[in-house]
């Protein structure tokens, strides 16, 4: 192990020791003030912006060549709770090492992938005398897991940091061990819809008279889906981005056949694109969704009670694709229940932010590809777009270039599960291949920038 490795083995190390939850707005600040040190340490110019409660952290490394381009890695240092305690093998703030894996909450999303990637600037600086053939600038951000709230506020004060690329916070090999490269995520709006039908619970005798707010918030949502799982709400798919051939062509190509995804997430109940006779994987990434997260009302506890639940409530979320507003779609969901006859439910919005898909046949991106068929053996498994949700469209939106994401995890990291843990094989594989990618921008022809066409 190189001395650099052994170092920020330590950094991540002492990264999983905080608990920084940001849905908690937990130890954020402290985090981040760790981070900036880490980024200066290494001759970063530092800047800890922390107007919001989750500070960004941004980092610069220039090269000496004035037609450089620039590279932005972005990544995030909050975390998800690590409850329930009780089903790690392990303390969750503890990183510990067992059979070549290293364990610990946040060691894959998203710590693990900040150290790989200091390990790896750290090596090319030592490596070539100080010398990076392309600018290099690290956005760090507290509160992914939370929706990134404030991310689009600190880009708008933040006009100077400029792209040519953007390399996004994580990512994994598949289930044959080969890199994904995967170039967008889906958006999100998360709500709460409410029933109240009385002042107190009251007794269950009275049903046959006084509406039960269960019943109300069970109607209610009903009318939002029909039997095969298709949303009912009126023009909820009017500004859907439809996927190009090629984008439709990379899905289909990708290497995850039905049946091992209903074997992989014990699947008992059938596919819901099986019921309208669509296709799983591409309705999986390219359409979006709405769910139910949880109901709660009334009496929940061990035995009987005769009670009338004067409260429900219901929390949701709708997966957006490119072209959806969060709240434009949270406002076609509260007029459809409303023209339901549900106007007495009261919707909240709690988050929200767009999805965005990268053109994975923009040159910038297929450099990062043919870095990535050169190191790792076979070809890189590229994607347009994940199932998932994060910030892509706010980076996008602020500065306008292509972004790709890979990272040091593999199948079985359990992110946002207990016992989340990586390879090490994987983290110095993903140390090694970032050194390439910062290579391969050595005999880039350099060509004028354009001015990104979206509005800071």
């Amino acid at each position: 192990m190189t001395p650099f490795r052994k170092q920020y083995l330590e950094l991540l190390k002492q990264l999983v020791a905080i608990p920084s939850v940001s849905a908690k707005r937990e130890h954020l600040p402290e985090t981040a003030k760790i981070l900036g040190q880490a980024l200066a340490n290494l001759g970063g110019q530092v800047e800890i912006d922390d107007r919001y409660f989750a500070p960004l952290v941004i980092a610069h490394f220039d090269s000496p060549n004035p037609e450089a381009k620039n590279l932005v890695i972005y990544n995030h240092y909050d975390v998800q709770p690590a409850e329930p305690f009780d089903l790690w093998d392990s303390d969750p703030w503890t990183l510990t090492e067992k059979d070549g894996h290293l364990i610990g909450r946040g060691v894959d999303d998203d710590k693990g992938n900040i150290t790989a990637r200091l390990t790896a600037l750290a090596e090319y600086l030592d490596e070539h005398q100080d010398q990076l053939p392309v600018n290099i600038t690290f956005i760090i951000e507290g509160s992914e897991e939370s929706a990134s709230q404030h991310l689009d506020d600190y880009f708008n004060r933040h006009p100077e940091i400029e792209a040519d690329l953007v390399i996004w916070e994580s990512g994994a090999k598949d289930a044959h061990d080969r890199i994904q490269l995967v170039g967008g995520t889906k958006g999100i709006v998360t709500f709460d819809i409410s029933s109240k039908t009385a002042a107190a619970d009251l007794h269950s005798s009275l049903a046959t008279v006084v509406n039960s707010a269960a019943w109300r918030l069970s109607q209610g949502l009903a009318t939002l889906f029909d039997q095969e799982g298709r949303i009912q709400v009126p023009h909820f798919y009017d500004e859907v981005q439809e996927p190009n051939q090629r984008e439709k062509d990379l899905i289909a190509q990708l290497p995850i056949e039905r049946e091992a995804f209903i074997r992989e997430y014990e699947v008992e109940s059938p596919l819901l694109t099986d019921l309208r006779g669509d296709d799983w994987k591409q309705a999986l990434y390219f359409e979006p969704s709405l769910s139910i997260e949880g109901i709660s009302s009334g009496y929940e506890g061990p035995g009987v009670k005769t009670v009338l639940p004067a409260q429900a409530s219901a929390k949701l979320e709708a997966r957006l694709v490119p072209g959806m507003d969060p709240d434009v779609t949270l406002q076609r969901i509260k007029d459809y229940l409303e023209a339901q006859g549900f106007e007495d439910l009261e919707v909240t919005k709690t988050l929200g932010q767009g999805g965005y898909r990268s053109d994975m046949s923009d040159p910038a991106i297929q450099q990062i590809i043919d870095t990535a068929s050169n190191f790792y053996p076979g070809q890189p498994v590229v994607s347009p777009t994940s199932a998932g949700t994060g910030p892509m469209n706010y980076a996008y939106q602020a500065l306008g270039a292509p972004i790709v994401g890979f990272g040091v995890g593999y199948p079985d990291t359990y992110d946002h599960a207990p016992n989340e843990n990586i390879r090490l094989v994987d983290y110095y594989e993903n140390i090694d291949f970032t050194k390439a990618v910062i290579a391969s921008f050595a005999n880039q022809p350099v060509k004028p920038r354009k001015e990104s066409a979206v509005a800071r």
